[in-house]
């Protein structure tokens, strides 16, 4: 059966549009194909626009794949200043499992002398254009040592769907090894995207699907002997041959975890079509804030251990943007510093003579510096001895800069730019340099090893960003998630796609996690809470309605207003209002439109013990994950409640607060007088009083002693 794949530029890694520039300008779109699929018919969408002072007779827009000119657009003048729209058929004999889409701009805007590098030389593409794929499915061997393929395959760049199927109705241990599986294929998917469609008692039939099997269960088509251990089978798909099935199977749940521990972490090689599990293999305790994706908490972390190296390497006059992902913890406590500190180590081919090349360093797209680069003229003599000896014209140079606070964000990336400059020889001798080549050393760093952890809470960016504050511990052992005591497939969807979001954010599978219900809140000890579902009915829920930031009356939502002390300055004196609180609101759960509701608050049970509850119907709380999936939605939200609704997102800030982790007594102490300018207006009264009644004394003292003497 034929499958057709569509993916944008943008899902295939390109967040903005794809500028070309130059007289002989290129940029490459890298795609792939799953080993389990073959290439029938091939096409690609372009969606582009170029300069208006372009020579139709000399320029044009080549499309390449793997090197061979498919075909060559003219540029044609009365097309030029708007949008263009054009399908380019693909021979399937080019292409291969990994493959490369060159876009070249052929650009000339005079007969005369031209400046290679003029403004005029430029075509647009959008991220929009749609690289289309007609495949045919390949049969793979039923063998576990293909694993994760078929289920993931890094080739394919489109969202990864896996639905999880269980043969009765699963209890909370079975759902938690089933969850464990859902983060470990969100962690490889990552970027792409996961969802994980659940069905009991029967195998859907247009994916691959992951079984889950105690005794007395049984799918159809499942004709497999009773597992006498923890137990993994590949095998066909009885309703389609082109499919798999990875049936996770044993005698019990325990037995279901040991297997999905094997699984998911490697703890025994996996070969041929049956693999019986060893017993659970023990597990040494994480320590805070080790997940494997984050930025080191304890030492320096180098970029080679973020991005592959390869990543690292640019090249040509206008040379890709260098991305280093790093996610952090949110509670990095930076009060009055500079900023974090990166140590970057950068190679790059020197410039002949001074110019304004630079290398611009900025995180998450807010600018930070520019470092520029050196010229031959700069350059020692000794330098100049040692790449004459090694016959590299190659600078290494070294530079520190700091991410400020203002610039900071939990899940962010720094952004590194060679910007190469042209050199200005006069006219009709401008001219490139060739082969410009410039690196990132993958022993360059950033260290927050010095910065202590603490923050106020409810933040909820901290928990989209990063899954804070369940991801302190990147296998969730501290989290304890409640679900409503009678759970459709649509709950646990969602809940596995949670999970999948945090595998994502920590790289590590989470084994950990305790599942309860709402009737055993009260029995949880030393755990973060993380509430998800329509539990809006549930007692156990409402009975926290007063330690939440909003209240639930006649099924509707009613912000809470402020109270105490802050309330009363509010009203007396405006001019100290704090603006950022929001006002009182209400809305509704259950109407026309489908909502979803996130808020954060402390935890009942415990202090400095964390609550996050998404709640609402299934629809609802699909769309708060929708928006944490999201890389525009996900910015919105914020704050200690978050209110979704079709093509929205609002965040709301409750007064209310309460801080996590530890500060030094010293730097508590001046952090806490800061924000208090009463205390320290009494403080400083207080101290003034008492040098008063000291230095009153003291006088006391000298005229009684001088009295004394006279008398």
């Amino acid at each position: 059966m034929a499958l057709e794949h569509e993916a944008t530029f943008r899902q295939l890694g390109f967040q903005q549009a794809l500028n070309i520039r130059g007289v002989n300008g290129q940029i490459s779109v890298p795609f792939s194909v799953r080993a389990d699929e073959v290439v029938t018919d091939a096409s690609v969408d372009l969606i582009y626009n170029f300069s208006p002072a372009l020579l139709e007779d000399l320029s044009h827009f080549n499309v390449i794949v793997n090197g061979e000119v498919v075909q060559s657009i003219p540029l044609v003048k009365d097309n030029a200043g708007k949008t263009n729209q054009r399908r380019i058929d693909i021979p399937i004999r080019l292409i291969a499992q990994f493959n490369r889409l060159n876009l070249e701009l052929i650009g000339h805007y005079t007969l005369g002398c031209e400046d290679p590098a003029h403004s005029s030389l430029w075509l647009n593409v959008s991220n929009s254009s749609k690289l289309r794929l007609v495949t045919s499915s390949l049969p793979l061997n039923d063998d576990l040592s293909l694993l994760p393929a078929p289920f993931f395959d890094p080739r394919d760049r489109l969202p990864t769907v896996v639905p999880l199927v269980f043969g009765g109705a699963p209890n909370n241990a079975t759902i938690e090894a089933a969850g464990t599986v859902a983060s470990w294929l969100g962690g490889l998917a990552s970027y792409r995207g996961y969802s994980f469609p659940v069905s009991v008692g029967s195998l859907p039939v247009e994916n691959n699907a992951i079984v889950f099997l105690l005794p007395g269960q049984s799918l159809p088509g499942v004709n497999l002997p009773v597992a006498n251990a923890p137990r993994l089978t590949m095998m066909v798909h009885p309703g389609d041959a082109s499919k798999k099935l990875l049936v996770v199977s044993g005698r019990d749940e325990r037995d279901l975890k040991a297997a999905v521990q094997a699984l998911v972490l490697g703890t025994q090689s996996l070969n041929g079509t049956t693999v019986t599990i060893d017993a659970n293999v023990g597990l040494s305790p994480r320590t805070p804030y080790d997940a494997p994706r984050w930025v080191s908490s304890t030492r320096p972390t180098k970029f080679g251990d973020l991005v592959d190296p390869g990543a690292l390497q640019v090249s040509g006059q206008y040379p890709d943007l260098i991305r280093v992902p790093m996610t952090m913890p949110p509670d990095l406590f930076f009060w009055q510093a500079e900023g974090i500190p990166v140590n970057l180590k950068h190679r790059y081919t020197l410039r002949a003579a001074n110019d304004k090349s630079t290398l611009n360093v900025s995180f998450s797209e807010k600018f930070i510096r520019a470092i520029p680069l050196r010229s031959e003229q700069e350059v020692s003599r000794v330098e100049h001895w040692v790449r004459n000896l090694v016959g590299k014209p190659i600078s290494s140079d070294y530079a520190k800069v700091k991410v400020p606070r203002e610039a900071f964000s939990s899940n962010g990336q720094l952004e590194l730019y060679f910007h190469f400059d042209v050199p200005k020889a006069g006219e009709c001798a401008d001219a490139p340099i060739p082969n410009i080549q410039a690196a990132i050393d993958k022993e360059s760093y950033i260290d927050i090893s010095d910065f202590p952890k603490f923050m106020h809470m409810p933040e909820l960016a901290s928990f989209a960003n990063a899954g804070y504050p369940f991801t302190r511990l990147a296998d969730l052992s501290e989290t304890a998630i409640v679900i409503p005591a009678q759970s459709d497939t649509a709950t646990l969807s969602n809940l596995f796609r949670l999970l999948g979001r945090i595998g994502d954010l920590t790289g590590l599978p989470a084994y950990g996690f305790s599942l309860i219900r709402p009737n055993d809140l009260q029995t949880v000890q030393d755990k973060d809470l993380l509430l998800l579902g329509n539990l809006e009915a549930d007692a156990a829920f409402k009975a926290w309605s007063e330690f939440m930031p909003i209240t639930l009356s006649d099924q509707v939502w009613q912000v809470k207003t402020g109270g105490g002390f802050k309330s009363i300055i509010d009203q007396w004196i405006p001019a100290l209002k704090d603006e950022r609180v929001a006002p009182v609101a209400s809305f509704s759960l259950r109407g026309s439109e489908p909502a979803g509701l996130m808020m954060g608050f402390e935890s009942p049970i415990e202090s400095q013990r964390s609550v996050v509850a998404i709640v609402g119907s299934d629809q609802g709380v699909k769309q708060i994950l929708d928006a944490m999936l999201s890389p525009e939605d996900v910015q919105a939200i914020r704050g200690s409640v978050v209110y979704s609704k079709p093509g929205t997102v609002t965040s709301l800030l409750d007064e209310k607060t309460y801080s996590v982790g530890s500060l030094p007594i010293l730097t508590w102490i001046r952090y806490y007088l800061s924000g208090t300018v009463w205390l320290n207006l009494v403080l400083l009264l207080g101290a003034a009083l008492m040098f008063a009644v000291v230095f009153n004394r003291v006088l006391k003292q000298k005229a009684q002693r001088r009295l004394e003497k006279r008398s």
